[in-house]
């Protein structure tokens, strides 16, 4: 690993002063820097004084510079105020290096050993703040994939910001490319990786991979616990159990029942049973802070998989559309189906805007500020996908009109839904841009 010295000047765009080394990682070192020919304001991407700069030891390692540009690509996407700034870079020369935000608290990590556990709402700021840089990221098709204490940045107001892309991958990563070599081997970070990070047998990764590095976080960090030395605290669903560590008021008997629900259903060892996207849970806990509670499971799961064989069966025979007919008949696709009754609400603005509703049989009314402005009744259509895929605020209401059968998604099921079906993915976006350029105002549906 080579150490750059203290007054080293690196040229990109502008020129900066290396003033000493932070930290050091497998690839390279990140330094304090000043930057000396901005106008230190900070704005429109224009470094202020005071930067980090993170450098490859070698800038000839493939596998180092593929990490580099893959943080580099990442930063350039997912632009928000929970994730550090990005103001420059070079891949040229002896030193390629990445300029971005400079953070003088340090990392949760290391800030442990003087502030010790966080409290309540320390706790739920860190669950916010990392949620919101997630969402921000998911919405550009990226996982982190390495949520961990260490990669948690302090910006001194009390808040957090989560840093260090250098393993992200686009979402619905196949698990081929770890397998392959084409990204780093020691993906995550033991303790803080999701269980089917670590499963030889797990053939991808989405969304609720990332969201199980946010609950080990939080729970490291309410409790006072560094899970990546304390493996014995880590349990397994081999074992019988459903959440991959001990509920937090087992340990912490202060800890308020909503902060551990949300927190543990992030926990879940099934991937399949965590929540479908960072907006998701980051709408909850909104809804928490906001004073109105929230019910230990989305109104949206109630209708979903309840109906009875016979009834599902006679829809199955009632599609027209043989793509559709041959999904909806493959083993387990019956978790998905929902059946509403004339008069019901199917979906609304809230929680449920981040659930996407695919059309099988019947009609939709769709209702803006009590009015009815468009009737949905096309096999296959989607309903909410924008909303989903997005975060938009949903301002419409799904109604139905007689008896509707749905498919239910959330945002990481809708995901793996449209990749794994290109077939479907062309047609729920043509269907989308035929309804912008053609339709009736939805208003974010």
């Amino acid at each position: 690993m080579i150490a750059l010295d203290a007054g080293t000047v690196l040229t990109a765009r502008h020129r900066y002063r290396l003033v000493r080394r932070l930290g050091h990682g497998s690839f390279g070192s990140v330094y304090q820097a000043q930057c000396l020919d901005g106008d230190g304001s900070g704005r429109d991407d224009t470094p202020p004084r005071d930067v980090a700069i993170k450098v490859l030891g070698s800038a000839e390692h493939p596998e180092a510079m593929t990490t580099m540009k893959r943080e580099l690509a990442a930063l350039r996407r997912a632009r928000h105020s929970r994730i550090p700034t990005l103001y420059d870079w070079s891949l040229e020369g002896a030193f390629a290096f990445v300029v971005m935000a400079y953070y003088p608290a340090g990392s949760l990590a290391d800030a442990w050993p003087l502030v010790g556990r966080l409290d309540i709402d320390q706790t739920w700021r860190l669950v916010s703040d990392l949620l919101s840089a997630l969402a921000a990221a998911h919405q550009a098709s990226i996982l982190h994939l390495d949520v961990k204490p260490s990669n948690v940045l302090l910006d001194g107001h009390g808040g957090f910001a989560l840093t260090d892309f250098g393993v992200a991958h686009t979402s619905l990563m196949s698990k081929g490319l770890l397998l392959q070599g084409q990204i780093p081997i020691g993906l995550g970070t033991h303790g803080y990786r999701a269980p089917e990070q670590a499963d030889p047998n797990t053939r991808a990764f989405d969304l609720r991979t990332d969201l199980w590095g946010v609950g080990a976080t939080a729970w490291a960090a309410f409790t006072g616990i560094d899970l990546n030395q304390r493996k014995d605290v880590l349990r397994r669903s081999e074992d019988g159990c459903i959440y991959g560590l001990q509920c937090l008021s087992d340990v912490h008997l202060a800890c308020p029942p909503p902060l551990e629900e949300v927190v543990m259903g992030l926990l879940v060892l099934d991937p399949a049973r965590r929540p479908g996207g960072a907006a998701e849970v980051l709408s909850r806990v909104k809804a928490i802070a906001a004073g109105y509670g929230m019910d230990s499971q989305p109104a949206v799961a109630a209708n979903r998989g309840q109906a009875t064989q016979g009834e599902i069966q006679l829809m199955l025979d009632s599609l027209v559309d043989p793509l559709w007919a041959a999904i909806c008949r493959a083993p387990g696709f019956d978790r998905y189906f929902a059946k509403y009754e004339d008069g019901e609400v199917i979906a609304g603005p809230g929680d449920r805007s981040h659930h996407t509703h695919m059309l099988l049989s019947g009609r939709i009314q769709i209702e803006s500020k009590g009015t009815l402005v468009d009737v949905e009744k096309e096999e296959g259509a989607f309903l909410g996908a924008i909303c989903t895929l997005t975060g938009a605020e949903r301002r419409v209401v799904l109604r139905a009109d007689g008896t509707v059968w749905v498919c239910v998604f959330n945002e990481a099921e809708l995901e793996q839904f449209a990749t794994c079906n290109p077939s479907v993915a062309v047609r729920m976006l043509r269907g989308m841009a035929q309804r912008i350029a053609t339709g009736p105002k939805r208003h974010s549906d």
